[in-house]
């Protein structure tokens, strides 16, 4: 029996639910420069004390403004790629784990939850599609 795209997704979903990770909407960088404007400005009226006003203004805003914008990595497995992306990704995890020699769904959903070596190369394998096909960014 084939490797069901659904199914190896939906366990891929529940791995990287366990080990938390998620994926940021590009909101890191204008977050960044927000909290670090605020800290400079606060530094230029106000010295020391201003300096740790603004960085606190600064870094209270920007968390304000990135709410939202994390999200779980089986989310964006699940439910933001098309179809293509996740036979992409499926046939980049049955590659990463031709070393085990899984045939079907059957020997691969006890070797993704039991072995520990498989799951780090599945992980590996979400990880660097994430990255590098989807162009986001893990923070977990």
């Amino acid at each position: 029996m084939p490797i069901n795209t659904r199914e190896l997704m939906e366990a891929v979903g529940t791995l990287t639910d366990k080990e938390s990770m998620r994926v940021t909407l590009r909101s890191s960088a204008k977050g960044a420069a927000v909290c670090g404007a605020s800290c400079f400005v606060g530094g230029l009226l106000g010295g020391p004390v201003g300096l740790a006003v603004g960085g606190t203004i600064g870094a209270v805003s920007a968390g304000y403004m990135s709410r939202g914008r994390f999200r779980p990595v089986s989310h964006i497995i699940l439910h933001e790629m098309n179809d293509r992306e996740r036979e992409k990704l499926k046939n980049h995890i049955v590659a990463a784990l031709s070393e085990f020699h899984p045939t079907d769904m059957a020997m691969l959903l006890p070797l993704l939850m039991g072995n520990v070596g498989a799951q780090r190369a599945v992980l590996s394998t979400v990880a660097s599609f994430i990255t590098n096909e989807m162009r986001l960014q893990i923070i977990d």
